[in-house]
């Protein structure tokens, strides 16, 4: 009988060690911080445009119809571009506000610097930052060194099938400047193309026409500040973690859990088996476990099961998931300190 028993026990055992493995990417939204290292006690900003125009920006002004090129009379070019720089500054202030990384952001009006044009854009002299960093009490500027835009429509009629179309390509230069460095902390170019269709545009089913050149044009600065936003201040990203599966139904039920984001259940049923006595199991579970309390926000408990999973799985692929995993949580955690030191209470 107890030939039989220690014969059952291997068996099981054996099976527990050899059993195959899956592997789960779960995806995740995360925060992430802001991507110009500005110092934590920078809290108060300036917006500033310096309304500048490159000379061979030889398309401004213009709009495309139809495959048809138009140049648009002088004030409506004139009104548009006020709109157009105004909406990009006001829409990333709210941005920085309500960010929680900023107490204050003080706004320039689109004339503080009067229009100009020339062949090389010229950084802002370390004086005339210090006297706008005076002037507003801040302590950085996030200067709009260039905007520039370009307008273009067709219908059906011009022999496309996809009803009323209208597009604004957005092209912006950004720096951010501080009294204490020479020249601007991050110079950097922005480019997207905001795209509308008849088709999408549909109010109770009824489908209205693409947005107008006048309209259009600040409505895709707007939206091209906040996707710029990014680099400013911390903002929510997709990730994934892989999950580990064994051919159990415990562990199909954990990972059905933490596919419904329902961390805390799944953590409950990895905990009991992270201390199974077979290494894998065990190694399999505390893993699993580590990223279960991440998502909980206890990081802590996260680094403890991750340190044990690395010592049990030491091989296979398995193991290679939990040295991966452990990297990936020390990265974590340094990001986590970043906003803890950067966001007011209540905004990570």
């Amino acid at each position: 009988m107890n030939i039989m028993k220690r014969f059952t026990a291997l068996v099981f055992a054996l099976i527990a060690l050899t059993s195959c493995i899956t592997t789960h990417s779960i995806q995740i939204d995360q925060m992430e911080p802001g991507q110009i290292p500005l110092p934590p006690k920078v809290r108060k900003v300036a917006l500033i445009s310096r309304n500048f125009k490159f000379s061979i920006d030889t398309l401004r002004g213009y709009y495309k119809h139809n495959l048809r090129l138009f140049r648009g009379l002088r004030i409506d070019n004139q009104q548009i571009d006020s709109l157009a720089v105004t909406k990009t500054l006001d829409e990333l202030q709210k941005i920085l506000l309500g960010s929680g990384r900023f107490d204050e952001v003080f706004v320039y009006p689109y004339n503080a610097i009067l229009p100009n044009t020339a062949d090389k854009e010229i950084p802002l002299s370390s004086g005339f930052i210090q006297s706008i960093c005076n002037e507003s009490q801040t302590d950085a500027i996030v200067s709009l060194e260039m905007l520039s835009y370009f307008y273009s429509t067709h219908n059906q009629h011009s022999g496309h099938d996809t009803g009323n179309e209208a597009n604004t390509k957005v092209s912006s230069i950004w720096s951010v400047y501080t009294p204490q460095i020479s020249g601007p902390l991050e110079r950097y170019s922005h480019s997207e193309i905001i795209k509308w269709n008849e088709r999408d545009l549909e109010i109770k089913g009824k489908k209205i026409n693409p947005p107008d050149r006048k309209t259009a044009i600040p409505v895709a600065c707007g939206i091209a500040a906040k996707n710029y936003s990014k680099r400013l201040v911390p903002y929510w990203a997709e990730s994934s973690r892989v999950v580990v599966s064994l051919d159990r139904p415990d562990f199909d039920k954990a990972l059905s859990l933490a596919l419904k984001n329902k961390w805390k259940e799944a953590s409950i049923i990895w905990e009991k088996y992270s201390t199974n006595a077979h290494p894998k199991i065990s190694g399999i579970a505390s893993l699993n476990n580590a990223v279960a309390q991440e998502m909980i926000g206890d990081y802590r408990k996260a680094s403890f099961y991750s340190d044990k999973s690395v010592k049990l799985l030491q091989s296979g692929e398995s193991g290679k998931i939990a040295r991966a995993y452990a990297a990936i949580l020390y990265n974590r955690k340094q990001k986590v300190s970043n906003l803890d030191s950067l966001l007011t209470p209540g905004h990570n």
